[in-house]
């Protein structure tokens, strides 16, 4: 009974042997295979500038496809059936050919044009920091790929200096003026954005300060409450007929209110250590302080404190440094001015003055 029963069991396992060998040794159906058919190609263009673009192939029957960019590039990038490759392209028209592998070796190929065009780059803005002569431009806009070409205007047939996104350029500029600065934010293709800036390149703030030259920038901080402009002369005659002065009113704020402005270039004190200064107060017995301090480290200052004796009319005050400065040493570059200090001002005329002709002498 037990012998009888293994008897089916290896009729079994025999023929299933004799399947299985004759279903993988037969091979046949390769002798009828056909080469892929129905191929195409899809692309996916980002629209950044980035000249990025994505490759899928897709046939009946291919195992494989060859991709050859129709750029530079000469090796094909190999890709499975349901994947894709990436290229970087720069603008233009390439012919991008595809070629499938079936699985008995057979081939067939597609070329289909590819075209990247750039967009126009786009919410342009210029930078512009002037320090006297010189000029720092840098530029930022979307899709500004191919960078900036940056014009000063300051020449006939100027060529431009290209920066990258990100980076700056300085110039330099002959003489003082307005001059308008152009910049063309180039996609790396065809199209570009362009935009002006106009800057005022200045001359050296030295001293006398006369407040009467154009192409110098009297650029006064006020700090605590002190409100500092530089206006036309409201009260020429007398001492001072010029036509344009300054003015600082100490409002209702900080007794230390006070006002400043920044040299070009540490002062020389090597043969004059007297400041003269031209005032219009409305009253005597207002105590003007005026400060040397170094730019930037105000722990580096000497100061000395004149009165107005007179009202309504223009006056001159002396402040005499010579006991207190020896030597450059110190190298004091900023201007200081502050009304009744320790004494909280109201913003009245009674805390206001105009001031001229800041002189540096001995």
């Amino acid at each position: 009974m037990n012998k009888l029963s293994y008897i089916p069991l290896l009729l079994l396992i025999a023929l299933g042997s004799s399947c299985n060998k004759d279903t993988f040794d037969n091979t046949d159906f390769l002798k009828t295979g056909t080469a892929p058919s129905d191929e195409a190609i899809n692309f996916k263009i980002t629209n950044d500038n980035s000249g990025l673009v994505t490759i899928t192939p897709n046939s009946a029957g291919a195992t494989a496809y060859d991709i050859y960019f129709g750029d530079a590039t000469t090796d094909p990038a190999r890709v499975l059936p349901g994947q894709n490759t990436t290229h970087i392209y720069k603008e233009g028209t390439y012919p991008v050919k595809v070629v499938a592998s079936g699985i008995t070796g057979q081939k067939t190929e597609v070329t289909k044009q590819l075209v990247v065009t750039f967009r126009a780059p786009e919410s342009l803005t210029i930078t512009a920091n002037a320090s006297l002569h010189d000029l720092t431009v840098s530029a930022k806009a979307l899709y500004a790929t191919g960078g900036y070409k940056v014009y000063f205007g300051d020449a006939a047939n100027e060529v431009p200096v290209l920066i990258a996104e990100g980076a700056s350029v300085t110039h330099t500029y002959a003489q003082a003026g307005k001059y308008q600065v152009k910049v063309e934010a180039l996609s790396g293709g065809a199209a570009s954005t362009a935009a002006t800036k106009e800057v005022t390149i200045y001359n050296a703030l030295t001293l006398p300060m006369t407040f009467e030259q154009p192409d110098i920038n009297y650029a006064w901080g006020d700090f605590g409450g002190s409100v500092t402009s530089v206006i036309p002369n409201p009260y020429p005659g007398g001492i001072n007929t010029s036509a344009t002065v300054g003015k600082i009113i100490k409002t209702k704020d900080q007794t230390w209110a006070g006002n400043y402005i920044v040299m070009s270039s540490p002062m020389d004190f090597t043969t004059t250590k007297k400041f003269k200064v031209k005032v219009y107060s409305w009253r005597p017995g207002l105590r003007v302080l005026l400060q040397l301090e170094r730019n930037g480290d105000n722990s580096f200052m000497e100061n000395t404190e004149a009165v107005t004796t007179q009202a309504n009319t223009w006056e001159e005050l002396t402040f005499d440094f010579s006991s207190k400065i020896t030597d450059n040493s110190k190298k004091l570059q900023n201007i200081l001015f502050f009304l009744d200090n320790g004494t909280q001002g109201d913003g009245s005329q009674n805390y206001t003055i105009l001031f001229d002709d800041i002189v540096l002498t001995n």
